[in-house]
């Protein structure tokens, strides 16, 4: 299957990648992630280019959508360990689990802050962590804004057909929008833009629940540590980890990569 892309563009998302791993950033959205940027982005648009042939583009779009639902299934999944690790005293991994390295290296840090050196004294200790922090850190506060942005903003979502434009939707949070067709579009082809429009707005809802559940482990992780301030400070070993999770559990999807 050839001359397919999903597109997302204008939002920036730090380093140049989408989380979900559904959808390609252009390299010229590239923005600082410092705290003191406050270039906005221009209008968010998800564009999809697929084959002329209705098969070829239904059997791709069939495929990304089928990624949508495991995004979330994977999301639902690191909730869940978050849950587990931020809830249970004697945390234990498999040998043979697929994310033991992520989980243990979100349970060191967790560690970290239980030990009775204080944090401070191990930052000086491990500059190299402490700068990695920050990195997080930064990356997670432009991930957020960049999600607001995309929620603020109404959704515009393209779809071609070997390279012609076929519609283009303009969807508000609420819910509320507007189509626009080009000339001599057919049915199967407007079918095809009403599928490309409800796989944006999923991935949409997709990374305001990346956003929810580092916000929340971040939370619950907090309250085990036991420290002031402890959400604010977990939040780039959270982000980390969710980050991390979804790209390896990407990695189970032979079946859909061929397609996407």
């Amino acid at each position: 299957m050839t001359g397919h892309c999903f597109t997302l563009s204008g939002v920036g998302l730090p380093g140049g990648e989408d989380p979900l791993g559904l959808w390609d950033v252009p390299q010229d959205d590239a923005v600082s992630f410092s705290a003191a940027d406050s270039t906005p982005p221009t209008e968010p648009t998800w564009r999809i280019e697929l084959p002329e042939s209705p098969a070829e583009a239904q059997a791709i779009l069939a495929g990304q959508i089928q990624a949508s639902k495991l995004v979330h299934q994977d999301l639902a999944n690191a909730n869940r360990d978050l849950t587990y690790i931020g809830g249970t005293e004697g945390v234990s991994f498999s040998t043979s689990d697929p994310l033991l390295a992520q989980k243990t290296e979100l349970l060191g840090t967790l560690d970290a802050f239980q030990s009775p050196v204080s944090y401070s004294l191990l930052r000086r200790k491990d500059k190299e962590k402490e700068s990695g922090d920050q990195e997080s850190h930064q990356q997670w506060l432009a991930f957020v804004k960049r999600v607001q942005q995309i929620v603020a903003d109404y959704a515009q979502i393209e779809t071609a057909l070997a390279g012609r434009d076929v519609g283009r939707t303009a969807v508000g949070w609420t819910g509320d929008f507007t189509t626009t067709w080009e000339p001599n579009v057919t049915l199967e082809m407007m079918r095809t833009h009403r599928q490309s429009v409800h796989l944006a707005l999923d991935s949409r809802i997709a990374l305001i629940r990346v956003v929810s559940v580092v916000a929340a482990g971040a939370a619950g992780l907090a309250v085990k540590a036991a420290i002031p301030g402890g959400q604010v400070l977990l939040l780039p070993a959270v982000w980390r980890f969710v980050r991390d999770v979804l790209a390896e559990l990407r990695q189970s999807w032979p079946q859909i990569r061929n397609l996407v």
